[in-house]
């Protein structure tokens, strides 16, 4: 890589990394001034016990998100993201669907209404974990290009 490439490339890293940070700025002043409400993260609509489909769901995110992070930093370079970890945040995503869609089909005059909903919502989160997938081929096709230049 030329010297050319190399300070663009820290340019680029900076920008991203105040970009990031600028967004992340945003989210906690709205969290502190009360604009985003996290009292009801975890738990389920009209109660107050907790759901283990979203805490799941949100431990995996963060977790591997933040394993992925720590990985980056380390090499200097973005790792390969294993396809076996994409599909267990599939099926994290998918276990909280399918939990929205239990709860939502329950006994009333909105069933179908919530079905609707559920399907929708399972539609998402496939379409999101095959784009994560997508994502990581490319990434990994872009990571092989760099290697073997």
């Amino acid at each position: 890589m030329t010297e050319s490439w190399t300070w663009l490339s820290y340019f680029a890293a900076i920008a991203l990394l105040i970009v990031v940070m600028g967004a992340a700025a945003v989210v906690l002043f709205l969290i502190a001034i009360g604009k985003i409400d996290l009292s009801e993260l975890l738990t389920e609509p009209d109660s107050t016990k907790a759901s283990l489909s979203r805490f799941q769901f949100l431990l995996f995110t963060f977790v591997i998100a933040g394993l992925f992070l720590l990985l980056s930093i380390e090499s200097g370079a973005f790792v390969n993201v294993p396809n076996s970890v994409l599909a267990l945040l599939g099926i994290s995503a998918g276990s909280y669907t399918v939990s929205k869609g239990i709860q939502l089909n329950g006994p009333g005059p909105k069933a179908a209404a919530n079905a609707r909903t559920a399907a929708d919502a399972a539609a998402v989160a496939t379409a999101a974990a095959n784009a994560a997938a997508a994502h990581a081929a490319v990434a990994k096709a872009s990571a092989d290009a760099v290697r073997s230049s």
